[in-house]
């Protein structure tokens, strides 16, 4: 054997045992995962997604690896591994909606929620919101192109603790082979948002009439609040109430002071604010 050979076989000797010792630290990650889910037996959530939680990891992750693998691998890797746990904890599927049938949202979800995580695809968003409504375990995944297209928000603008909530926005991290572009998506379902540390809250001003964007923006200014008004709506009827969609570059919870004061300098012609949801901001 040659010198030349001898080092190629210590070489593939040590990855080898790396691989074993991988594999032994990945068994003792899934063991404390099991303990997790034990203790969380009882806590009445629908799912173990937490979008939060796991942006956070993935920003950490990425900002500290140091080796040659594109953060699009590194990435992949830790979220097979964060689904995979997370539907140890609590099973779950995703219901994805995909107009004219475009295979790219499914792609963009089997990317973000890994290759064991029961997914469906259906054109309407209105029945991704159904399916979302329905069944607690349910995820569901819906386009977010432009607001003069998207009008879905609007259904989750009553409100209330069975309304599901969005929770995270696709792609998280742009993966440079998948063709993501355009296709940017957003997860709803029946939980509570949670921080990540940087994030944006999308929100629904409910009023009794027409208000211009220029005067919500100067109101929510007053409030303390960061943001803007996206887009303003009423019912095709021409007779309603109007729901104006605000987005906020930082997580405001439901109960956040702010809310109420925002109410008051609305003036009479306020009726609520309801908080859509919100997401970790993605990583460029």
């Amino acid at each position: 054997m040659t010198i030349t050979n001898t080092k190629l076989e210590a070489l593939r000797a040590e990855i080898d045992r790396l691989d074993m010792e991988l594999l032994s630290v990945l068994e003792k990650r899934v063991a404390i995962v099991e303990d997790i889910a034990a203790a969380k037996k009882e806590d009445g959530k629908a799912t173990a997604f937490r979008p939060g939680r796991e942006a956070s990891i993935l920003r950490n992750i990425l900002k500290t690896h140091s080796s040659k693998l594109p953060d699009a691998v590194v990435a992949a890797i830790w979220r097979e591994l964060i689904s995979a746990v997370g539907a140890m904890q609590r099973p779950y599927s995703v219901s994805i909606t995909a107009p004219d049938k475009s295979v790219g949202y499914w792609d963009l979800a089997r990317f973000h929620f890994g290759s064991a995580t029961p997914m469906k695809l259906y054109q309407l968003p209105t029945v991704v919101l159904r399916e979302v409504y329905e069944n607690p375990s349910t995820l569901g995944v819906l386009p977010w192109l432009s607001r003069e297209r998207d009008t879905w928000w609007m259904q989750l603008a009553q409100g209330g603790d069975n309304v599901p909530k969005i929770l995270a926005a696709l792609p998280f991290l742009d993966n440079p082979s998948g063709g993501f572009e355009d296709l940017n998506s957003l997860v709803i379902g029946q939980a509570e948002p949670e921080p990540s540390g940087d994030d944006v809250t999308l929100m629904v001003v409910v009023t009794r009439d027409e208000v211009s964007r220029a005067r919500l923006n100067e109101n929510l200014a007053k409030a303390g609040l960061k943001g803007y008004c996206a887009d303003s709506r009423t019912p095709d009827t021409g007779d309603g109430d109007w729901l104006h969609l605000i987005e906020m570059p930082e997580f405001v919870a439901k109960n956040d002071a702010r809310l109420e004061e925002l109410g008051k300098i609305n003036g009479d012609g306020f009726i609520k604010a309801v908080i859509l949801g919100a997401y970790a901001v993605p990583i460029q």
